[in-house]
């Protein structure tokens, strides 16, 4: 039985030169992707996912946790808000997922605020965690059976709360969302106890040093759903999905995938993908028709 093949890659080179002619000999020019969610800066930060500012991008931006609100101190000097809370951002690294931040109750309050205050409390349902690279502030008193505070802690008097002890330490040991303090030479039994985390580097030489240490903040480490990073590099821009609670990829034409616009084929080079596969099949059908009546 004589082949087809000739035919076939006739009809095929047909249809290719057609659609090329239809189409200019080019692919179609890409379609423009939404910029709603472009960075945008507030004082001296860039704040893009999964972060959002509001005010400037709309929430579908970031996620809840991670909205910023811009201080409208005229001065500059109030760093920006996080998520309506006293957490007060002064840096944000995208590139190892962490932020420096104060609270601004412990800045304010005083020392003796820090043994009334759980730094915990304010991230309980973030998706920010302390970060275990930080130093520590370690308050303590009323201890029974534990050795004496190193010979560098200050003795701090507070009003209804007694003398304490207070010093930095080294180590800072986060536990399951709770701060958990790094333990001094011996583990405080039977101490009242409050840890407050402060930057790598941090000295507590006399009382009047606690504001500036812990204005100077800590950090905080984020771990959020999906690869931001991947979906940019297919094109993509990131976006959160609120239905879903999930991450999602915004991609050219402005259908949404859940990882990367990898996935996605032009629809300039599905149509010529659909209609070679067609072409090619109907011959192979052709065969199997006339062999089945020779048979």
């Amino acid at each position: 039985m004589q082949s087809h093949a000739p035919a076939e890659l006739r009809r095929l080179l047909l249809l290719l030169m057609a659609l090329l002619s239809a189409t200019g000999g080019s692919p179609a020019q890409p379609q423009p992707l939404d910029e709603s969610c472009a960075p945008a800066a507030c004082g001296n930060l860039t704040i893009t996912y999964p972060f959002w500012l509001r005010g400037r991008h709309a929430p579908s931006c970031g996620l809840p946790a991670f909205e910023v609100t811009c201080s409208d101190d005229p001065t500059g000097a109030t760093p920006p808000s996080l998520s309506d809370s006293y957490l007060r951002l002064i840096d944000i690294r995208y590139g190892d997922r962490t932020v420096v931040a104060f609270h601004a109750s412990l800045v304010s309050g005083g020392s003796c605020r820090a043994m009334r205050f759980n730094v915990s409390t304010s991230l309980a349902l973030s998706p920010l965690a302390v970060s275990a690279a930080n130093w520590e502030l370690f308050f303590r008193a009323n201890c029974t059976g534990a050795p004496p505070p190193p010979a560098e802690a200050l003795r701090l008097d507070c009003p209804g709360a007694g003398a304490w002890s207070v010093y930095a330490g080294r180590r800072y040991q986060p536990g399951d969302g709770v701060l958990a303090p790094a333990a001094p030479p011996a583990e405080p039994a039977g101490c009242n106890y409050t840890v407050v985390p402060v930057l790598p580097g941090s000295e507590l030489k006399t009382l009047d040093d606690y504001a500036g240490i812990v204005g100077r903040g800590f950090m905080l480490e984020w771990a959020v759903p999906g690869d931001c990073a991947a979906c940019n590099a297919t094109g993509g821009r990131c976006r959160y999905e609120a239905g879903a609670n999930a991450f999602g990829c915004l991609c050219p034409g402005g259908r949404v995938q859940p990882a990367t616009c990898g996935e996605l084929l032009s629809p300039t080079l599905l149509l010529p993908l659909r209609t070679i596969h067609f072409v090619l099949t109907i011959p192979r059908a052709h065969n199997r028709l006339a062999k089945s009546a020779i048979n």
